[in-house]
């Protein structure tokens, strides 16, 4: 009977133990840490004074990696798991360190406490990203300085070596550029687990794009909630070329301007805005040096017949 009492007493510690030696445990990972940077997870927990705790594993994803055992000597554990360096003097019951992080530790973390007597266990996780932001702002390439209205525009914004890749936006005049001038995104892996995003832009330019003689161009590169970067550039309106009528007159080559008058020498033509009038351009002087000369061998000729019949003549 006394056996009998006994069992049943451990039995209602059993289950109702728990809930009073062990609860609210609380875990806290960053949920964004910078590639290269040293990192410290935090386990937490309420505990009933009666019991205590026995062990306080760490995990990444099914992995164990720390084990902390207060009763055992040493009593911090490291796990060796490739890419990943745990600091073994600096982590604890409640403290877990990694030396500069890399991107193969992104993914979920989880703590575990076990009670000593009742050997009760709670489990709680946390999931972390490591990034790789760029080391420069986004590069827009593929522009003129100056376009004219009709032109074909063609850019191209790139955003180098980031991860996870970085999300490319371009905007217009300050407005988001419509969907049907975004060329689809490329995203190239690099040697170094990095990507790199690339985004083009290509339309027809109109009136409406032109502000005040201008087109601003601009595009966004941003990562997560902790990256946000933008390029700007301006791009002018040519301006428009004014060819003048050239036409050839009489072999000279100067230019004529059209006047309304109608063309002399011709009554049949009648006046016409087209008609191109040449009499303000200078004429050639007339000489009457010809006429002198055949007149002088016209006397010539009535002399020498004359003379012949035996005939003077004097003119």
């Amino acid at each position: 009977m006394e056996r009998l009492l006994i069992t049943a007493i451990i039995f209602i510690a059993t289950i109702k133990g728990p809930a009073r030696c062990l609860s609210n445990l609380r875990v806290s990972v960053p949920s964004v840490i910078m590639r290269g940077e040293n990192v410290n997870f935090s386990c937490n927990w309420d505990q009933d004074p009666v019991d205590r705790i026995w062990a306080v594993k760490w995990y990444r994803g099914n992995i164990e990696i720390f084990r902390f055992i207060k009763d055992e000597t040493p009593p911090t554990k490291v796990f060796p798991l490739d890419h990943f360096d745990v600091d073994g003097l600096l982590s604890d019951g409640r403290n877990l360190w990694l030396r500069k992080v890399n991107l193969h530790n992104s993914g979920k973390y989880s703590c575990e406490v076990i009670t000593d007597h009742t050997f009760h266990t709670l489990e709680k996780s946390a999931h972390m990203q490591v990034v790789d932001l760029p080391d420069e702002k986004p590069r827009i390439t593929g522009t003129k300085d100056k376009y004219r209205l009709g032109e074909q525009l063609e850019a191209m914004c790139t955003s180098w070596q980031s991860h996870p890749p970085a999300n490319l936006t371009w905007f217009i005049n300050e407005e988001p550029a419509r969907q049907e001038y975004l060329r689809p995104q490329k995203i190239r892996e690099e040697y170094d687990d990095t990507f790199t995003s690339v985004l083009g832009l290509r339309f027809e330019i109109g009136s409406h794009h032109f502000q005040s003689g201008s087109i601003t161009l601009k595009c966004t590169s941003s990562l997560l909630t902790i990256y946000w970067q933008s390029t700007t550039i301006e791009l002018r309106e040519a301006s428009p070329r004014w060819s003048p009528v050239m036409e050839s007159g009489g072999g000279t080559g100067d230019s004529v301007t059209p006047k309304n008058n109608p063309v002399k020498n011709n009554p049949d033509k009648q006046p016409h805005q087209d008609v191109m009038e040449v009499d303000h351009l200078p004429r050639p002087v007339a000489s009457n040096l010809p006429q002198k000369l055949m007149a002088n061998k016209l006397v010539i000729c009535f002399v020498l017949a004359y003379v012949r019949k035996g005939s003077i003549f004097i003119v």
